[in-house]
C-alpha cells in the first residue's frame, strides 16, 4: 500500500475515536443497542437496564449532546431515538464480529 494512502487511512481512524470513546461506557453502549430497535421513553430504558433513572438520564443527555440521539417530549414523557441510522449498522457490524 502506498504510504500516502496509508497516512490517509490513519487520519480516517481519528474520526472513529469519539464514537469508540462514547461506547466504551457499558451503559451508553446498551442504550444505543436498545435505541437501535426504535424509539423509547426514559422509563422504558431505565427498566430494561435496571439502573437509576437519574443515571440513565445523565447518559442519554451525554449521548444527545454529542449528536448521537434525538429526543421529543410528549406531555411529561421524553422519548429518545438514534439520530442517524448509520449507528444501527455500526452496532450490527460490531455484534456480527463477535
Amino acid at each position: 500500500m502506498e504510504q500516502q494512502t496509508l497516512k490517509m487511512r490513519v487520519k480516517e481512524c481519528d474520526k472513529l475515536v469519539p464514537f469508540l470513546k462514547m461506547v466504551s461506557n457499558t451503559t451508553r453502549l446498551k442504550i444505543l443497542c436498545i435505541l437501535a430497535e426504535g424509539e423509547f421513553r426514559v422509563g422504558e430504558i431505565q427498566e430494561m437496564l435496571g439502573a437509576k433513572q437519574s443515571y440513565i438520564s445523565q447518559q442519554l443527555k451525554h449521548l444527545k449532546l454529542h449528536g448521537y440521539l434525538a429526543s421529543r417530549r410528549e406531555g411529561t414523557q421524553i422519548y429518545y431515538k438514534l439520530l442517524d441510522k448509520k449507528f444501527v449498522q455500526i452496532l450490527k457490524a460490531l455484534r456480527d464480529i463477535l
